[in-house]
């Protein structure tokens, strides 16, 4: 969660959880029937596709969107053509090995869009790693990678695997906690986007960065939580604004639900208007 920098101020805003085609609102689920065997996670809703880690039986997860794709038959017989995108998981699950309470589609969870998988994937920073509660930039740089259309280092073998090669270009060793060393900061944010090939830079205007997120490009933003509808921690942070739709901000947190929440302009004010915040790099 952590990082750091300076500035200060607060104000009273909301926002709210919706789930719109290729952004998603988040269903629970459980992983099962795989008699211990666990599950393929793939890139795309066929079993021929390739896998991009396991998840087991009794693993909890959360579902963003779902897609018909190849017919798929669990050990106890039940046949299923249905697949459920994992954001945080960075693929899809057959859902004949799901728990989800429905036999079929989930209602209120949209189709997957065009390709599968939605346009914006959250990354949660917490994967059990020494560095998990200082990740929060090293997992906003993935998540804003995937908001470019930029496929982040380390990205096909797992999402922790990423985050964990984004912590490696700044410099830093994913193996253990510097006790010396405390979160990241903005330079350690544009270091590892330029080890993606991605150019990025540093500002401290506000109106800039929204402007930049309006046209098309996502941002990662330093701030603090407290002020979050969603979180109310606090704690100094980064986050992914991934883009503008219908007069409100596309926010990707990665110390909160792994799903895409909408933000007006003064939920972003607020979460920037602290200590340790007031920047934000444009990608």
């Amino acid at each position: 969660m952590n990082r750091y920098r300076t500035g200060v101020i607060a104000l009273v805003a909301t926002a709210v959880l919706v789930g719109l085609p290729g952004t998603a609102a988040a269903a629970a689920a459980t992983v099962g029937n795989t008699d211990g065997d666990g599950l393929n996670i793939r890139s795309a809703p066929t079993t021929s596709s390739s896998s991009v880690g396991v998840a087991w039986d009794g693993q909890a997860v959360n579902i963003s969107c779902q897609i018909v794709g190849q017919s798929v038959t669990n050990t106890n017989g039940f046949e299923s053509d249905l697949w459920d995108y994992v954001p945080g998981l960075g693929g899809y699950l057959a859902d004949a090995y799901m728990a989800t309470g429905y036999d079929y589609w989930i209602p209120g969870v949209p189709e997957c869009d065009g390709a599968g998988a939605p346009d914006l994937v959250p990354v949660s920073q917490f994967h059990g790693q020494p560095n998990q509660s200082e990740d929060c930039g090293p997992a906003s740089v993935v998540s804003a990678l995937l908001a470019a259309g930029v496929t982040p280092r380390g990205w096909p073998s797992s999402p922790l695997a990423a985050i964990n090669q984004a912590r490696r270009d700044m410099g830093l060793d994913p193996t253990w906690q510097d006790p010396n060393k405390f979160g990241t900061n903005e330079s350690d944010v544009v270091t590892a986007l330029a080890a993606n090939g991605v150019s990025a830079s540093t500002t401290w205007n506000f109106s800039t960065a929204l402007a930049h997120v309006r046209a098309g490009r996502p941002v990662v933003m330093a701030g603090n939580m407290i002020d979050l509808p969603w979180s109310g921690s606090n704690v100094a942070h980064f986050l992914t604004v991934a883009a503008y739709d219908d007069g409100v901000y596309l926010v990707l947190d990665p110390a909160s639900e792994p799903i895409v929440y909408r933000a007006s302009q003064a939920v972003l004010a607020a979460f920037w208007d602290h200590d340790y915040g007031r920047a934000a790099v444009l990608v």
